[in-house]
């Protein structure tokens, strides 16, 4: 995760911030990808695309959108 260091200015220690918030919502290499409640969607090579979903018992579906 990016730490930038605090500068005496206002506007640079704001986008200081949103820097490091923007850093914070990125993927990481070697970590788990958690979706939550958004929607997981893959493109097949025909440009396909597919919302895969997931119930309670585990098993996976994918439905054309």
């Amino acid at each position: 995760m990016i730490r930038l260091p605090l500068i005496p200015n206002a506007k640079a220690n704001e986008w200081r911030r949103q820097l490091e918030q923007a850093d914070r919502e990125n993927h990481k290499r070697n970590q788990d990808v958690e979706i939550g409640q958004a929607r997981l969607i893959l493109t097949s090579p025909n440009g396909s695309r597919y919302e895969v979903t997931v119930d309670n018992t585990g098993t996976i579906s994918a439905t054309a959108i």
